[in-house]
């Protein structure tokens, strides 16, 4: 059972709690203890542990995942074994897209397609490194406290060239409402699989619907190779026909027919209306770095790839510099500043630092606006340039204000513009997504999110308030084992009831709590609890033993 491993410590890190479980592996959250930070902990499940094929694909999937280094593929920290139990630590992560598509059920334009450039980002360099990831779905796509996706797991990821795969050539493997028309048919694939998932993940996240379903694996594969997608907008309406059209092509059933490439993919975005732009800090990955999916072998397939990752480096670099010197040359940011929206000032801030503010936010609204291609480097000095600051008027804008919790960090579309508290004027019209998020939160923690969708009207003044709460982990060890133990919020919130022997530990918000031990034959115990929030995901530990007869 996955709990046999909550409360132990493997190697340095201390097991706190289940974050999820897979047909090889179990995800816990964990804490480091020599850093002191939280770290998601993956364990091969017990019953492969000692056999060869699994350990290996296990060990693959870490030695993946750390040659890829980027911002959008998860960071792998740690590989390790300890009495028989194989573990990964990595980055822990508070959210995954699967879980904020549970909770929303579908996500504005603009999110879906910065979740999309972030995803065809990770894949452009996994790609150019003779990579597939073979599994790209929600579950798989983190989203980190700043809002970034991040690609995770490469359990099924498969090199391009080398050596032998750890599966079968023709071995149907992934997730089916996710599989390509290619791996539906169990042929062999490239990248443009990895992008028909990527186009798959975007109608769910943009619709509320899967384009294809069925009563089992077949006849959703059967969908996939011989059905048309609905187009999304039968769906979502409001979607722009240029989104629309980037995600039917994305679904094309013949590869030939689909973006090349990730970084094709990646110029097709960046010309989309909603695009996020793009700061000094994201080199641009355009479609003439790289081939996406070199046709290499032995050798001299592994001299092409140095080639070839050689090349998108240096692609990176001047792309880089281009932005900086363009950028410094006329007063924007530069490597060593932050981006526009990433320092906000404080809501009382005099009407001069509100005023500077505003005009960044209606320029950034105004570029996105046009439905022209746009230059990454022009579109982040279009944000920082200072003339833009006089088209903030009253007459085109109105106020919005956003309070939360003092630690959490607000997003408005997806870009962090402050902590607690914001104050600033945006576009009249705009339909805009406000979001507050508790920091380093555990996943499991339902209240540590909250958002909603906000559209300005002329003079508007709105105040929207975001009552977020992180949670605790309290593990607790109760005699009898078979006592009902139930967990009572004093603050308002949900209760929690369960078996002592169903678990150890589990996640609450903070506020305070009445505990309450029930057993038969037994004087019924109770208690109160202070269940405060903890960044460093330490557990709150609780002993109960009950007087029976």
């Amino acid at each position: 059972m996955p709990d046999r491993y909550l409360g132990q410590i493997i190697s340095k890190y201390q097991v706190t709690r289940l974050l999820g479980s897979g047909a090889f592996s179990w995800v816990y959250e964990a804490i480091d203890q020599d850093l002191e930070i939280p770290v998601a902990l993956k364990i091969l499940r017990p019953e492969f542990s000692g056999q060869d094929v699994a350990e290996a694909r296990f060990r693959r999937e870490a030695a993946t995942a750390a040659r890829l280094r980027h911002r959008n593929i998860v960071t792998v920290r740690d590989v390790g074994q300890v009495d028989g139990t194989v573990f990964v630590a990595m980055d822990l992560h508070p959210l995954t897209l699967g879980r904020r598509l549970a909770l929303a059920g579908r996500l504005p334009e603009a999110e879906c397609i910065r979740i999309g450039t972030d995803v065809a980002a990770a894949l452009s360099i996994a790609h150019a490194g003779g990579v597939i990831h073979r599994d790209i779905k929600p579950d798989n796509i983190l989203l980190s406290t700043d809002g970034e996706a991040v690609v995770a797991d490469f359990g099924l990821a498969r090199a391009l060239a080398g050596a032998a795969s750890l599966s079968a050539t023709n071995q149907v493997m992934g997730t089916p409402h996710y599989f390509s028309p290619e791996q539906a048919r169990g042929q062999e694939i490239d990248g443009r699989s990895d992008l028909y998932a990527l186009g798959i993940t975007l109608y769910r996240a943009a619709t509320g619907h899967l384009p294809f379903e069925g009563d089992d694996w077949y006849a959703v594969a059967k969908h996939h190779i011989e059905t048309a997608p609905a187009p999304p907008r039968t769906f979502a309406p409001e979607l722009s026909p240029e989104f629309e059209a980037v995600i039917l092509r994305l679904l094309a059933k013949q590869p030939e027919q689909r973006y090349q490439s990730a970084t094709q993919l990646l110029d097709a975005l960046g010309a989309l209306p909603g695009a996020p732009l793009r700061s000094v800090f994201t080199p641009h990955l355009g479609s003439h770095t790289v081939d996406a999916f070199p046709a290499v072998r032995g050798a001299n397939g592994r001299t092409a790839l140095v080639a070839a990752m050689l090349l998108l480096g240096a692609a990176m670099t001047w792309f880089t510099l281009r932005d900086r010197s363009a950028s410094t040359a006329l007063g924007g940011p530069t490597l060593g500043d932050s981006a526009p929206l990433a320092a906000t000032p404080p809501a009382d801030t005099g009407p001069i630092a509100d005023s500077a503010l505003g005009a960044r936010i209606v320029s950034l609204a105004d570029s996105t606006a046009a439905r022209t291609t746009r230059s990454p480097a022009r579109d982040s000095l279009r944000t920082a340039a200072p003339t833009r600051a006089p088209r903030a008027t009253a007459a085109r804008t109105a106020r919005l204000e956003i309070v939360a919790a003092d630690s959490a960090r607000l997003y408005v579309d997806n870009r962090l513009v402050g902590t607690g508290r914001f104050s600033g004027d945006f576009p009249v019209g705009a339909k805009l997504a406000v979001r507050a998020v508790i920091a380093n939160a555990s996943t499991s923690c339902s209240t540590a999110v909250r958002d909603t969708v906000v559209t300005l009207k002329a003079g508007d003044r709105v105040g929207v308030s975001l009552p977020v709460r992180g949670c605790a982990v309290v593990s607790y060890d109760v005699t009898p084992r078979d006592a009902r133990v139930t967990f009572t919020s004093l603050d308002g919130g949900p209760s929690v009831e369960l078996r002592a022997d169903s678990a150890r530990a589990l996640s609450l918000p903070e506020g305070r709590y009445e505990v309450r031990i029930q057993a038969p034959r037994c004087v019924m115990g109770t208690d109160t609890l202070q269940v405060a929030f903890r960044a460093d995901g330490a557990p709150i530990t609780r002993r109960f033993l009950l007087i029976c007869s």
